[in-house]
């Protein structure tokens, strides 16, 4: 969460726990088909966040303030091949929150603002209030693998298992302000900050990491040239050999180093790049989104290992987080209107991968 979001969402908390005993409308929006190819239906929501599994698309909406609707954020899905009729809310919040969710197996979890839970229901829908894992929970930044929440406690990295409710378990301290937790194979990763929270990218950044497992307490450093502006998204992905990551500066790049950390300073994988976010490797392509002007994106490809040429793919994405794939496809949502337009229309969109055989 951006530290602007942080300092709105402290203003309104007071409101929101006076307004927290009046039931919230699940179904407040709907979503249309098109006949467009490729369109798999239209929101009047802004689409923050996506994530697919094998059936299924999932996404965070937000209405802006002045559209009249008393809900601020939702939280979706519907089948892939029939989106429109299959449609599932599975919770509304007053205003605008975390975009903290995942999928795992037959269930969904996602991190609840306003009441600060940790909940969870089935995909295909509640059946009723969703089942709490998690109570009294804050952090500045979260990521899940399949059998955990990974979060920041204070200047530490904690855990919270989501198959039943546990205690909370301890992975690492870390050695300054913690931000942007990122969870890959056995590690959890962080950005460690020192002398404060710099927005300008000019502060004393780390990209390190610990034993998810709680095993061993030890920090590794994997690179300490990171540059992460906090007013955009930062990414962090892996492959077989290397860790790549985004210094989401107006003047950017992507950084790779190898998976046991750099020895010196970081190979610059693109540069220069406005912004970039969302990084997604399939085999040996790397899919990034970057800013083609302030809060327009685009989505690129390039060949690893050098990114000698790269692909554009899609423009005017809806939000940083507005990018997911599976084995065939890339699933985006875009939009032509300005940020601020009162009436949103946006298009949910599945796009083949390039050079990609589909059936």
């Amino acid at each position: 969460m951006k530290i602007r979001e942080i300092a709105i969402l402290s203003a309104l908390w007071p409101i929101a726990l006076a307004c927290a005993a009046h039931p919230l409308d699940l179904h407040a929006t709907s979503i249309n088909p098109s006949n467009e190819p490729g369109v798999l239906g239209i929101v009047r929501e802004r689409v923050e966040k996506i994530a697919v599994d094998d059936q299924r698309l999932y996404w965070v909406g937000t209405h802006l303030p002045n559209t009249g609707d008393r809900n601020g954020w939702f939280l979706r899905s519907c089948q892939k091949r029939n989106c429109p009729a299959t449609l599932v809310t599975y919770d509304a919040q007053l205003y605008g929150a975390d975009n903290v969710f995942s999928v795992s197996g037959e269930q969904i979890y996602w991190y609840r603002e306003d009441s600060r839970e940790l909940l969870t229901c089935l995909v295909t829908g509640c059946n009723g209030a969703p089942r709490s894992l998690a109570t009294a929970l804050t952090f500045s930044a979260a990521a899940f693998d399949g059998e955990r929440l990974y979060f920041s406690d204070r200047r530490s990295i904690c855990s919270l298992p989501l198959l039943e409710p546990g205690p909370r378990q301890p992975i690492a301290a870390s050695p300054g302000a913690l931000l942007r937790v990122a969870v890959r194979d056995t590690f959890a990763y962080w950005v460690s900050v020192s002398g404060g929270h710099a927005i300008d990218g000019n502060n004393e950044s780390s990209l390190v990491r610990a034993r998810k497992d709680g095993s061993s307490s030890a920090i590794e450093i994997i690179s300490n040239d990171v540059k992460d502006s906090f007013n955009h998204d930062f990414s962090i992905t892996t492959d077989e050999t290397s860790i790549y990551w985004t210094n989401n500066l107006p003047a950017g790049s992507i950084h790779r180093c190898p998976l046991a950390g750099c020895t010196g300073i970081s190979d610059v994988v693109l540069a220069p790049l406005r912004a970039p976010q969302a990084l997604h490797i399939d085999g040996s392509v790397l899919y990034y989104q970057y800013e083609t002007k302030p809060y327009e994106y685009a989505v690129s490809s390039c060949a690893l290992p050098e990114c000698a040429s790269s692909q554009l793919l899609i423009e005017h994405l809806d939000a940083p987080g507005a990018l997911a794939m599976d084995d065939q496809y890339l699933y985006v949502a875009t939009t032509e209107q300005d940020i601020g337009a009162s009436k949103i229309e946006v298009g949910i969109r599945r796009l083949p991968k390039p050079d990609r055989e589909l059936p």
